[in-house]
């Protein structure tokens, strides 16, 4: 006798696997394998019967005799491996859904640490359907740290880029004729001297000198009195004052400061 709708409510469980499983048909290159979790031994062999009868494309299916760690059973499905995987995937939940009713259903993967929702549209980019392109779960979790460290240093420039826009539009109510940064350095040159240094922080002054840990009380009126002042004739509008070790450079019309330490 046929299954009718709902017969495997609350059996059939909402977690799919995808390539956690090695195939029989073929190589893992050419075969993925997708798996359903049921809670116990007889709907695992009812929905093995149901999805042989399915008009989705299937290499082969089968039921595992015994129950996993977890105390579920699974039921295997083996298919090509091609661009039409994921819709052919999705094409069985929705058959499924017939008789175990709709789930909230995730996907686990053997490189993805937490299971992803099935409707997520980034799922896309994780499940591998070029067999050309095909990578094993090691190759996959390579490719990802080595993906994220190229994107986290792209970010980096940008941000970099961007704080030294900031801060060359910073000093552009100066006396100075050229400014640059290179580095983490600044290079900046007036009519008569030249003035390097390190950038250490830009920002909202209170907030900057907070993460520094320096205040004005530590202004030191000792510094190098020439360079002081040479410096303070190339700023113009903006002012420079020694605190601590650093140069901190402030213009009274906005609330960021530029905290050098010199070369």
């Amino acid at each position: 006798m046929g299954l009718r709708e709902g017969d495997l409510k609350d059996t059939v469980l909402k977690k799919i696997s995808i390539d956690e499983f090695h195939p029989k048909t073929g190589d893992e290159r050419d075969v993925a394998v997708v798996g359903f979790r049921v809670n116990q031994s007889n709907p695992g062999n009812d929905l093995y019967q149901f999805l042989n009868n399915s008009v989705v494309e299937t290499r082969d299916i089968e039921v595992s005799p015994n129950a996993n760690e977890e105390g579920h059973y699974m039921v295997f499905i083996e298919m090509d491996r091609n661009e039409k995987l994921l819709d052919n995937i999705k094409a069985l939940v929705k058959d499924v859904e017939h008789i175990s009713t709709t789930l909230p259903w995730t996907v686990s993967l053997p490189y993805m640490d937490d299971a992803i929702s099935l409707i997520d549209e980034n799922l896309s980019q994780h499940v591998q359907v070029d067999p050309e392109q095909y990578l094993t779960a090691s190759e996959y979790k390579d490719k990802m740290a080595s993906d994220l460290e190229a994107s986290n240093l792209e970010l980096e420039q940008a941000e970099a880029m961007n704080k030294s826009n900031k801060i060359l539009e910073f000093l552009k109510n100066s006396n100075v004729l050229e400014a640059g940064i290179n580095d983490n350095q600044i290079h900046l040159r007036g009519s008569k001297d030249i003035f390097s240094a390190h950038i250490v922080n830009f920002g909202n002054g209170k907030q900057v000198m907070e993460e520094i840990g320096i205040s004005e009380s530590a202004i030191r009126y000792d510094y190098e009195p020439v360079m002081l002042a040479k410096l303070n004739s190339m700023l113009g509008n903006i002012r420079a004052l020694p605190i601590n070790e650093y140069i901190v450079m402030f213009n009274n019309d906005t609330k960021d400061i530029l905290v050098t330490k010199p070369v």
